[in-house]
């Protein structure tokens, strides 16, 4: 599943030459001229418009999906501890690629 933010962006034709992961820094996959939905809220009211789709290609390596979910807590916690130590542990998956 794509964190739209992260390793998923959706931008109109022809404004990106390239992107690249927000969590992993990889080169993303682009699909150009996507003629569709780029959000929930649009999908749901059957809304659709053109635009080029940018993917991460990790976005299914368990690491990745862990190292997003620990960000999330990052984002859920008031503590500096905590987020500290949230924080080394994604520096040090993502230097491995593993959990």
């Amino acid at each position: 599943m794509y964190t739209s933010g992260i390793d998923y962006f959706a931008y109109e034709p022809g404004i990106m030459k390239e992107a690249y992961c927000n969590l992993c820094d990889a080169k993303m996959n682009v699909e150009r001229n996507v003629d569709g939905p780029t959000s929930s809220v649009e999908a749901m009211s059957g809304g659709k418009h053109l635009h080029d789709l940018f993917t991460c290609p990790n976005t299914e390596e368990e690491w990745h999906e862990h190292a997003i979910e620990l960000m999330d807590e990052m984002g859920e916690t008031a503590s500096k501890r905590i987020k500290k130590i949230l924080q080394e542990e994604i520096d040090e998956i993502l230097k491995n690629r593993a959990i």
